[in-house]
Parts: structure tokens; C-alpha cells; sequence
């Protein structure tokens, strides 16, 4: 009985932690979106994909471009022209697809990437800051990398458009 008891309980603990690493790369961030979310979808795509209720208020009517925050999730949502343009990651714990999240190095960052990584100065914060820019091989989205001193601040990925918005909405 005893022993039947320790099997469950570790049934259940493998069971947990499967669904908890799972769903933690389900939501990891790519150039062509994160999760079930996709760039260029409208709100009514994401709400069905991540059933969630955003709406566009009043304000937002009078702006082509705002953002979004999903529930339960540190990151946030660019649209831009009534779609998801681009996601905005500015905290620790959400990974790129190759494994990469701020606070890592520039060096980490290149070596996950390859080639594809693009060095340019950052616009404001040259020459201590930079950006790492990847693209698909069709242009049409990216991921880019804002770094200081060798560290990732931040990163965001969406259409080739979005990620060239130096200031965001701005």
C-alpha cells in the first residue's frame, strides 16, 4: 500500500512538471509569434487562439498602434493596423526559440543565431548598445535584440515593420 502510494505521488509530481515545461515552451517567443498567437492576427483571432477578451477601447479607436497584454503571460502584445504586429519581451524567464532571454550575453545570443544575428548600433545607446536583428528567409518577420554592455535588455519579434519601430507605438 505504501509503495502503491509513492508511485502515484510520483506519477503525479512527473505529470506536473511535463505540463509545466510543456506550456512553457508553447510560449516561447519566435519571429513569427509566441504560443498560439500569430502576427497578423486581428483581435477577434487572438481572443479565439488564447481566450482571452481583449477589446479596442475608446482611446485605442483613435490609434493605429497600442498594446496588449495577455493574461498570465510577461509579455506584450504590439498591434499595429488591427493585427498583432510584433511581441514585446522586457523581463527575465521568456525564451526565444533558440533558447535565448534577456540578460544573456551578445555572445550567447550569436551563437544561438548564426549568421542570420545582424549587428547594428543601437539608435540611442551606440556605442555601448546594440541591436541583433534576425530575419526569415522570406523578410517578411524578425527578432531583434537590444542590448547594453554586452547584455540582452530586451527583445521583440513580429513582422519586419513592427521590429524596426525604434520606440514602439512612439
Amino acid at each position: 500500500m505504501n509503495m502503491n502510494r509513492r508511485i502515484t505521488f510520483l506519477l503525479g509530481v512527473t505529470l506536473v512538471i511535463t505540463t509545466v515545461l510543456s506550456a512553457r515552451d508553447s510560449w516561447t517567443i519566435r519571429e513569427s509569434g509566441i504560443g498560439p498567437a500569430k502576427i497578423g492576427m486581428n483581435l477577434s483571432e487572438l481572443n479565439r487562439a488564447l481566450n482571452e477578451k481583449f477589446v479596442k477601447s475608446q482611446a485605442e479607436h483613435e490609434q493605429d498602434c497600442y498594446y496588449l497584454t495577455p493574461t498570465g503571460h510577461d509579455v506584450g502584445f504590439m498591434i499595429l493596423h488591427d493585427k498583432l504586429a510584433r511581441v514585446d519581451v522586457d523581463n527575465l524567464g521568456v525564451f526565444t526559440s533558440a533558447g535565448i532571454q534577456v540578460g544573456d550575453t551578445e555572445k550567447r545570443a550569436l551563437t544561438a543565431y548564426g549568421s542570420r544575428l545582424k549587428v547594428s548600433p543601437h539608435h540611442y545607446d551606440a556605442p555601448e548598445g546594440h541591436y541583433l536583428t534576425a530575419e526569415t528567409s522570406d523578410g517578411k518577420f524578425g527578432i531583434r535584440f537590444e542590448t547594453w554592455d554586452g547584455k540582452i535588455t530586451r527583445f521583440y519579434a513580429g513582422s519586419s515593420e513592427a521590429i524596426a519601430l525604434v520606440e514602439g507605438c512612439q
